[in-house]
Order: C-alpha cells, then sequence, then structure tokens
C-alpha cells in the first residue's frame, strides 16, 4: 500500500472537524495541511509528523495520543503564526490510538476534536497470483445531471480511465467492463443503441465524432494503459439491435404477410463499416439484414413483425427485444460479426466481452461467435453473458442452450438474495448456498454484483437498487473462493461506501486465499465464512461475519480457524480489539449488530 495515502485519516478528521463545511469570514478552522490531497485509506505507523495552516493566529495548541485506552505519548507542537507543527508520533503497527488536539486563537476561540484510529500492519501479505476482481467503469446516469455536475471528469471517460490506471491497480482490480464504445444513435446515448459497431469514435456520423465517452484514440490510450498495469479490459458487445439516427435511415421494406412499412432500417454507408471490414461492400445493412421491427414511421407501434421471407432467431426467450432485431441467420450477418468479434480483441486490444441480451440472441450463433474469437486469438478471451433470469436452473437451462464452455453468466439470483438481505428478510444461513456461485458445477461460471447500470439506477427502471446493507454484500463477495465479483464504479466513486469499499478490496487483494469452509453455527441473522489462507503464507487468510441486526449488540461466534494462538484483528475497524485464537485455532469472532457496521473481516496480525 502507499504509504503518503494512509495519512490522510488524521488530517481529513481535522478539516472536516474544524471547519464545520464552508468556512464563514471570522470562523476559526483549518484551511491547509501537507496531507491534504491524499486520499482517505488509513494510518501508517510510519506517521512522523503533520503541518497544519489555521485561519486565525495560533494562541495556545496542546495535543495529546492515547495508546490501547492506556498510554499517553508524547507529542511536540510548534506554532508559528497561523501554522502548527505536530511530530512526535512513534505509532506502533496495528495498534488503537485516540487523538485529542486543543486549538484556541488569540481572540479565544477554542477548537477541541478527539479522533479515534488504529494503525495499519508494518506490512502485507504479498502472494504469486492475485484474486480476480472486475470493476464495472461507468453507470447509467454518467455524466447526467447532477452526476455531470459533481463528476465532470467522467465526461472524458476514456482518458479518465487511462489517468486512474495506477490506483486500479493499487486497489486490487484486476479487469474493467468498459461500456460500449461503438457509435450509438446520437452522442448521448450509453452505446445499446448501437448504430455502426465499427466506428469506435472516428468519424462524423450520426451527429458526432465521438461518442459518449471519447474518441477511438482516446480508447486505445486507456487500454494501453490499463495493459501496462496488468489490468484486462472487457468489451461490452450489443449484438441484439440496431438503432437509427434519423430520417436517412428510412426506406420501404415488405412485412410477412403482404403489407409494406417505412422502416428505420436502412443503415448505410456506415463510414466504420466501410474502413475496417473488407467484404462492406458485398451487402448493407437494410431490411435484409434483420427479422423484423415494431414501428414504422408512418404506422407507428405495428408489434414485433417480421419482414417478408424472415422467422424469429432460436433463441432461449423470445427473439424480439427492440428497435431492428438482427438476423442471425443470415451469413453474410454471421461473418461481419464474426469479424468484427475478432477485430475488437486483435486490434482494439480488448480482452473480453460482456455480452447483452443474451437471451434474445440465437444460441447457435452465440456459440459459434465465441469459439470463432477463442480460436482465432492468442489470448484467453474471456466472455459474461447477461442473461436476466433470477434462478439457478434457468441459468443452468440457458448454457445448456448455448453448449458453450466460455460463457459465463451475471448471478443474478445473488443479487435476489443481496436484495432480501438489504431489507433484513434473508435467513443469513442461507448464505451457504445462495445464487449461481455456490452451484457445484457451475460455481466458477458466476459473475456476482451488487447493482449495476440497470438495477443501480436512482429512477427504479428495472429493478430497485440495494441502499442498505452494500457492504454486507461485498463482504460476502470479495471473500469467497468461489467465482468472480465485480465492483460497481457508482458505489467505488460516486458514494459514501468508497472508504469501506476500499478497505474491502484490500482484504480480497491481501487476504482472501485459499481453501473456503463454511462455519457450523450460522444463523437468521449472522453469517460467517472462513478462508484458510496459503500454504507457506501465513498471515493470509481471515474470517468473515456479516448480519443483519440491528440491536447494536455484538454478535459473538466461537469458530475455528487453521491458526493455532495467532493474533486476529478486524481490517474494517468495525471492532477495534484484537482476538487470539487457543492452541486449537478457535476464537470467539465478533460482529457488530448494526446496518452501518454489520461487517467484520478478521485478518492474521503481523506487526
Amino acid at each position: 500500500m502507499n504509504n503518503k495515502k494512509i495519512l490522510s485519516l488524521i488530517v481529513v478528521l481535522l478539516l472536516l472537524t474544524f471547519s464545520g463545511g464552508c468556512l464563514q469570514p471570522q470562523e476559526f478552522a483549518v484551511i491547509d495541511s501537507n496531507l491534504a490531497n491524499y486520499k482517505e485509506t488509513g494510518v501508517t505507523p510510519k506517521v512522523e509528523k503533520i503541518k497544519l495552516k489555521f485561519s486565525h493566529n495560533l494562541a495556545a495548541v496542546e495535543a495529546n495520543l492515547i495508546e490501547n485506552d492506556k498510554r499517553e505519548l508524547d507529542l511536540k507542537v510548534q506554532k508559528n503564526g497561523k501554522k502548527l507543527l505536530i511530530t512526535g508520533f512513534k505509532l506502533n503497527p496495528i495498534t488503537n490510538y485516540d487523538l485529542t488536539i486543543t486549538a484556541a486563537d488569540k481572540q479565544g476561540k477554542k477548537i477541541v476534536n478527539e479522533y479515534q484510529f488504529i494503525t495499519e500492519a508494518a506490512s502485507y501479505p504479498q502472494v504469486d497470483k492475485r484474486n480476480k476482481t472486475l470493476l464495472q467503469a461507468f453507470y447509467w446516469e454518467m455524466n447526467k445531471g447532477k452526476y455531470g455536475e459533481k463528476y465532470p471528469e467522467e465526461k472524458e471517460l476514456w482518458q479518465l480511465l487511462a489517468q486512474r490506471a495506477v490506483e486500479f491497480k493499487e486497489l486490487g482490480i484486476t479487469a474493467l467492463w468498459l461500456p460500449p464504445a461503438n457509435k450509438a444513435h446520437n452522442q448521448e446515448d450509453e452505446g445499446y443503441a448501437a448504430y455502426d459497431l465499427w466506428d469506435l469514435g472516428e468519424f462524423d456520423q450520426a451527429g458526432t465524432v465521438r461518442t459518449k465517452y471519447g474518441t477511438k484514440k482516446e480508447l486505445e490510450q486507456a487500454v494501453k494503459d490499463l495493459h501496462q498495469q496488468d489490468i484486462k479490459v472487457y468489451y461490452d458487445a450489443v449484438l441484439n439491435q440496431r438503432i437509427a439516427h434519423g430520417k436517412n435511415n428510412l426506406e420501404t421494406a415488405p412485412l410477412k404477410g403482404g403489407d409494406q412499412i417505412k422502416s428505420y432500417t436502412k443503415f448505410s454507408p456506415l463510414k466504420g463499416r466501410k474502413k475496417y471490414y473488407k467484404q462492406s461492400e458485398e451487402f448493407q445493412w437494410n431490411w435484409k439484414a434483420f427479422d423484423g421491427v415494431d414501428y414504422g414511421a408512418e404506422k407507428g407501434e405495428i408489434g414485433a413483425r417480421n419482414f417478408k421471407g424472415k422467422s424469429w432467431d432460436d433463441t432461449y426467450d423470445v427473439d424480439y427485444l427492440m428497435a431492428s432485431d438482427v438476423d442471425y441467420e443470415n451469413e453474410k450477418v454471421q461473418h461481419e460479426l464474426k469479424t468484427w468479434g475478432s477485430w475488437i480483441v486483435n486490434d482494439i486490444g480488448f480482452d473480453g466481452y460482456r455480452l447483452d441480451a443474451v437471451k434474445h440472441i440465437d444460441a447457435n450463433f452465440l456459440s459459434q461467435w465465441m469459439t470463432h474469437i477463442q480460436q482465432n486469438s492468442e489470448k484467453d478471451v474471456f466472455f459474461v453473458g447477461e442473461a436476466w433470469i433470477e434462478n439457478n436452473m434457468g441459468l443452468k437451462f440457458f448454457l445448456s442452450s448455448i453448449n458453450n464452455d466460455n460463457m459465463n453468466l451475471f448471478d443474478f439470483p445473488l443479487r435476489n438474495a443481496f436484495t432480501s438481505m438489504s431489507f433484513g428478510n434473508l435467513n443469513m444461513a442461507a448464505l451457504q448456498s445462495a445464487g449461481f456461485v455456490n452451484d457445484a458445477m457451475y460455481g466458477d461460471r458466476a459473475v456476482m454484483f451488487v447493482d449495476n447500470h440497470d438495477t443501480g439506477r436512482d429512477e427504479a427502471s428495472y429493478k430497485t437498487p440495494i441502499i442498505h446493507r452494500e457492504l454486507q454484500a461485498y463482504s460476502y463477495m470479495l471473500t469467497r473462493d468461489k467465482g468472480y465479483p465485480m465492483v460497481f464504479w457508482k458505489h467505488l466513486y460516486n458514494s459514501d461506501l468508497q472508504k469501506d469499499l476500499t478497505r474491502l478490496l484490500e482484504v480480497r487483494k491481501y487476504y482472501a486465499y485459499g481453501p473456503g469452509r463454511e462455519v457450523d453455527n450460522n444463523t437468521q441473522k449472522v453469517y460467517s465464512y472462513v478462508r484458510e489462507g496459503l500454504t507457506g503464507k501465513p498471515n493470509t487468510g481471515l474470517v468473515m461475519m456479516i448480519t443483519t441486526g440491528t440491536s447494536g449488540e455484538i454478535a459473538t461466534r466461537k469458530i475455528k480457524t487453521n491458526k493455532a494462538n495467532t493474533t486476529f484483528h478486524d481490517y474494517t475497524r468495525n471492532i477495534k480489539e484484537a482476538i487470539t485464537t487457543d492452541e486449537n485455532g478457535y476464537a470467539e469472532f465478533k460482529v457488530r449488530k448494526t446496518i452501518d457496521a454489520g461487517w467484520s473481516i478478521w485478518v492474521p496480525s503481523k506487526k
């Protein structure tokens, strides 16, 4: 961990407590610090000095530091006008401290603040093979409304991802799921209204050159910078539908049954396609490339109707979902999409795909498409499908219909369990078998998530977002020995979960290794889980506890570890005392029964 970034807990506390928000003209507060630009992640025992600047000249300052509620340590303070220097921080690793700072100005105004913190370990376990952790690098409201105002840097997403590449690696992120990078029917669209899959923000069409997220050049630079940090990049492939830009896309098309329609299905010329697809002149994207539509320019809504000579594809769910439905029985369409899929991996540099709306795409084509890309790349290409099916049996049936071992699936059944947990309705003991991730055959093909760009919208278009006990859910996912956990950008960067979620990511990066084991004393309100750690890495492993309790009491469970006579501390800081196992590896581990602190992850202490 970067020690400079850890120093800020003290300073952030001082800045927030002393200033109380926006300063009034005569308010006495801290206005600057040498640490103010660092991120809040923890307190290193290597802290030596803090420099602060106040709004008024200082008349008197006192700083007291108590270790483990017992020993008072001497700090040295030097004031010079408005400036204050505090030195003498001789901190021990993984130790409780109470810091009290009292400051007074020459007008007699006085500020008193007490802050409790626990220092970090002096070092962290290092492993040869990191855990995989996926970050969904966007959300539905990105660069819209209040989010656009509060997070203007997200307007240039490709540039932002490149800038944060080092940070992602430090967090333990190993892969990013990017939004659809193709040209959509307008610049503001998220990319799911696909217009030209071959235009990644390079050509002036559909009213714009760039996409919502930036240009092709910026995208390629982001992929390069992420790869330099050993981070893989997944493309969000929209294969089901195309959506027109406007009247230039109108043509007369025959419908099954004999009548005609003015349909928005004339997708030509497509400038990206013309440049990068060698067979672009052999056929055009018009009504013959689609199975049908549900709307006509003159007739309006007509319901899902096939074009003349067309039938719906062989899909798991109904074929028609929206807009112009792509015909995957058309061999020319198949060839182009296979070529495009390989181009995204081999030429643009992506490492895998998130596949949109896979229930509505021809199952045989999907299987062929994945196999083609995998066989024509030197990479081990990753595929995960959005099959919105909320029970394990349905997901198994879907995988059976695809019949391709390359396909992984998002774990919607597990999210259902998280939803129940968020309301306090879940029997926590049921987490032992909840979701696709715990299926004995398919568990490692499950991508776990709390929310995504669909479920996590402020306006619940599909599902109500999870707004309680999110960190209990993340504690479960990020410590599991099966499946592939995904973190949602909105949770990590646009909410008050950031500090605690960062700590959970650190747990996964450093400690969540070795075989996983269920305990025998899970209850309605408390669930615990053990990772045994790696052989030869004695400080790896953990005990995870989460609860839906609300009493505020401490729940205690006797749990066996494989680490005898070992001291553990709660990495989340929700429980401050240390726990030591007996000669058989048992200890009384604890979790606090509250919504806002109902997760504890106990890791071996190395001082």
